[in-house]
């Protein structure tokens, strides 16, 4: 049997109903919270961070130091988040999809705990799905490489295409969850951080020649072409004036596995992204 609750998202209209069960752990505490809200708007959620309050480095200037101080300190930080609004009436977004993408708006180390009376007075009861969704630390598919992309050194920058042919490869991490039926993957933030501190040769540019067995003169400048045609960034550069541009071999060797020829066949693409046969919701 599904879980139905009503949800208040569109202006000028009726609540509507949505199924608890397909939606994701976090998507599903954010709708908990809104249903649980005093006339069922949206106005505001309040949010866990996993932290507490001396965690703010402005902590100890604001509120000095002392009993009192020290007892706040140790309270959690929980915050309110406002920037929820309502679709218009004549949207085709559905609720689920709303939910959706506004639980992945929000960073990935916060979490709905709580439905609220306004946008600064929270109820005081938490919502059943607050702890699961405390373990949901999943991005979308754009924020899956931007992280990535910020992990400074080990950062391992791809296009949105090459993403993708790295999981038909294999050497990508695939999604966590499929929200909206396949639609939506998401990706978990550990599964992501194995995969940056993952340990992978780097390859100078005439390697990489080498390996896609060019030769001659213009061996590095077709290999530089076939990186970009694949969207394969370096990923740091030899020391002195003459070094070359660095990549990293196993993306290299993943993207040589699934290239035309290589006998080697991916999943299939769904909606601009890889769908594979089994797709979770949550």
């Amino acid at each position: 049997m599904p879980t139905l609750v009503t949800v208040h998202l569109r202006k000028g209209s009726v609540p509507a109903e949505v199924d608890l069960d397909t939606l994701t752990p976090k998507a599903r505490a954010l709708a908990e919270a809104i249903h649980m809200s005093f006339g069922h708007q949206p106005l505001g959620v309040l949010h866990a961070t996993g932290r507490v309050k001396g965690d703010n480095p402005n902590f100890r200037r604001i509120h000095g130091s002392g009993p009192e101080a020290d007892a706040l300190a140790l309270e959690p930080d929980h915050r309110f988040v406002t920037h929820y609004s309502l679709l218009r009436a004549d949207s085709e977004v559905t609720p689920e999809r709303w939910l959706e993408e506004q639980a992945r708006s929000v960073p990935y180390d916060c979490w709905p705990i709580a439905g609220a009376k306004s946008s600064i007075e929270p109820l005081a009861e938490h919502v059943p799905s607050a702890e699961a969704a405390r373990t949901d630390r999943c991005l979308t598919h754009d924020q899956a490489r931007n992280y990535i992309a910020d992990q400074g050194e080990r950062s391992t920058v791809v296009s949105a295409d090459a993403w993708i042919m790295l999981q038909k490869a294999g050497n990508a991490p695939a999604p966590r969850h499929w929200a909206l039926g396949g639609q939506m993957p998401l990706w978990a933030v550990e599964e992501l951080d194995a995969y940056v501190a993952r340990d992978y040769e780097r390859w100078p540019v005439s390697r990489v020649a080498e390996a896609l067995g060019y030769n001659g003169a213009s061996a590095t400048g077709s290999a530089r072409k076939q990186l970009s045609r694949w969207g394969l960034y370096p990923v740091g550069r030899e020391t002195g004036r003459g070094g070359e541009n660095l990549y990293a071999a196993d993306q290299v060797q993943a993207a040589m596995a699934v290239r035309p020829g290589s006998g080697r066949h991916g999943a299939a693409r769904k909606d601009g992204r890889f769908a594979p046969a089994d797709k979770p919701v949550g």
